[in-house]
């Protein structure tokens, strides 16, 4: 089968690049290291592990990527109103979709061909938390600090938490949990123990993961739904290899783009 499916890829890669297609792929224009790196819409040569993983996803279908900066709050206006092709989309569980994602042959999201995120949270050890706390429960009146421009920060206020988003790297949110200005550090993670390294490396004993995670979701790399009328089959195999390869492969350019810079 794989070998029949890399066959109808490369069959397809002819096609396209024979079309010379440029697809537009938004992200945004924060300086969010490691994922995204400078300010403003000029795209820098080494853009961020996020970036290039965009930038390898368009790749393998042979077309060529045109990375589009915007600020956060326009990416959805843009992809719904097909001023871009595709952009990543974080999506809750049960979600309403408003752009085109991979669906089963039910109809239903298909999650395999999504990035699969758990929004796990960092508290103080002193505080002494039992293991068995649920995140959930225990912050709807309390504070949850979230990295600036990331999509959890707007989520969580959207379901009525208190989000304290000021911050624009982990670094601070941590520094921010020491001083006992929130009560919680939260971040997105494709593996749940992602960020315990960096956590530590920082801050030692001193803060510790809920076992627990606060939510789950699923990254998408969402296609408007213009464009997935037009350009159907290169879309799925975008799909497809954003479901294949997508994990692994932003953990080795994180690793790239260097290990000392936070999650």
């Amino acid at each position: 089968m794989k070998v029949l499916a890399s066959a109808a890829l490369l069959a397809l890669c002819g096609q396209v690049c024979a079309s010379d297609c440029v697809v537009r792929v938004a992200y945004p224009d924060r300086d969010r290291p490691p994922y995204y790196l400078g300010n403003g819409p000029a795209i820098p040569d080494a853009p961020g592990a996020g970036a290039e993983l965009l930038r390898q996803a368009v790749h393998a279908t042979g077309c060529t990527p045109a990375l589009v900066r915007l600020p956060p709050a326009r990416i959805k206006l843009a992809l719904t109103n097909g001023s871009i092709d595709f952009a990543l989309v974080d999506l809750r569980d049960n979600e309403t979709p408003y752009s085109a994602l991979p669906r089963t042959a039910a109809g239903l999201p298909d999650t395999r061909r999504g990035m699969r995120l758990t929004a796990v949270v960092y508290v103080r050890a002193a505080d002494g938390l039992s293991a068995s706390t649920v995140p959930g429960d225990y912050f709807r009146n309390r504070i949850l600090a979230s990295n600036q421009s990331s999509s959890l920060g707007d989520q969580l206020r959207a379901d009525g938490y208190k989000v304290d988003d000021g911050s624009a790297d982990a670094s601070s949110n941590m520094e921010k949990l020491m001083l006992r200005r929130v009560d919680g550090f939260t971040i997105a993670v494709s593996n749940p123990d992602a960020a315990d390294a960096s956590v530590a490396a920082r801050q030692g004993a001193n803060l510790v993961r809920l076992p627990i995670p606060l939510r789950t979701s699923t990254a998408w790399l969402s296609a408007s739904t213009a464009y997935h009328q037009q350009h159907r089959e290169q879309v799925e195999a975008v799909w497809t290899w954003w479901g294949d390869n997508s994990t692994r492969r932003l953990a080795e350019l994180v690793r790239q783009y260097g290990k000392v810079v936070a999650p």
